[in-house]
């Protein structure tokens, strides 16, 4: 492998209608506060921070149509299935529960209908 550093997730970037409702949402999904100067337009989630930035963005025109393109997963502890509960009463759509060969996951649509899973931890 090259000395050079490798790539890291910089941000994850949402185009969306309402900046501000939804960088509130996943504020509340990723307990980390929203970014000072949230707008309709335009708002983030630690930009200031070390993790990746969240940046939410109102495009001109109209919001592509269909599934979003990047589908997130994120990985849950022991306390996923609380963590579930609580997303989904944030307002997210709890779209299906599922196991498959021991791995359990949660399907949900976010406010805008964003698709994204919370995943048990793994099987040992």
């Amino acid at each position: 492998m090259d000395a050079r550093r490798s790539m890291k997730v910089g941000m994850y970037s949402f185009d969306c209608r309402d900046a501000a409702a939804l960088a509130a949402f996943w504020s509340g999904v990723l307990m980390r506060p929203v970014d000072e100067g949230a707008t309709t337009a335009f708002a983030t989630i630690g930009f200031d921070d070390d993790g990746p930035t969240w940046m939410f963005h109102q495009p001109e025109g109209e919001l592509a149509t269909g599934d979003n393109r990047l589908l997130l997963d994120l990985g849950g502890e022991d306390d996923w299935a609380e963590q579930a509960d609580r997303i989904e009463a944030l307002g997210a759509e709890r779209v299906s529960d599922n196991e498959q060969d021991g791995v359990r996951w949660v399907v949900f649509r976010d406010i805008e209908g964003n698709t994204f899973r919370i995943f048990a931890p793994r099987p040992r």
